[in-house]
């Protein structure tokens, strides 16, 4: 059986009863807006964070990605006529050292990435503070891709 608190009653000109639910007041919804709005805030300290994890967490991979494309790209101009040297010259002689790159890394990877001389940058690199820089190929020493800090 339902009471009043819970339904409304109503008569109709011919006399039949009608019972409808309640519904929620204005003030009722305001309410839980207001507490919903407050949950939310309170969870957004948390959520920063992850997100600038997240985008460590990217910014790494594409930093192995560089770095394995750099291994197969050194392998493959080593291959070819002048050798080891004729690589290393090639390499430290690139304006943009990201383009040499370009054939060793999956498409979307590439369009991620923004280079400019030695130095790559990317969202998820800016998101989490940082650029990559490629090293100068020494003799005796192998290329690489380092993390930097950026301020």
């Amino acid at each position: 059986m339902l009471s009043a608190t819970h339904c409304q009653v109503r008569r109709t000109s011919s006399g039949k009863v009608l019972r409808g639910k309640r519904a929620f007041s204005l003030v009722e919804i305001l309410i839980v807006i207001a507490v919903l709005a407050i949950l939310s805030t309170l969870l957004l300290p948390y959520i920063s964070p992850m997100q600038r994890a997240t985008q460590e967490a990217v910014a790494r991979q594409q930093q192995a990605a560089l770095q394995t494309a750099l291994g197969n790209w050194t392998t493959a101009a080593s291959s070819q006529p002048g050798g080891l040297a004729g690589a290393r010259a090639a390499y430290n002689a690139a304006g943009n050292k990201l383009a040499l790159l370009q054939n060793y890394l999956q498409a979307a990877t590439y369009a991620a990435l923004t280079g400019n001389g030695d130095s790559v940058t990317s969202e998820a690199l800016a998101g989490a503070g940082a650029s990559l820089q490629f090293s100068a190929w020494n003799v005796g020493g192998t290329p690489s891709v380092n993390w930097v800090n950026t301020p």
